[in-house]
């Protein structure tokens, strides 16, 4: 099964590129992702 994550804001400009950007690097980095 695929499994997904949702990375959500309540607004536009705060942050969600960057909390992804690093989630990505340390899922990754884990060899999680």
């Amino acid at each position: 099964m695929t499994k997904g994550v949702f990375i959500v804001g309540t607004d536009t400009d705060v942050g969600k590129t960057i909390v992804t950007a690093g989630l990505i690097h340390v899922l990754r980095s884990n060899g999680l992702f």
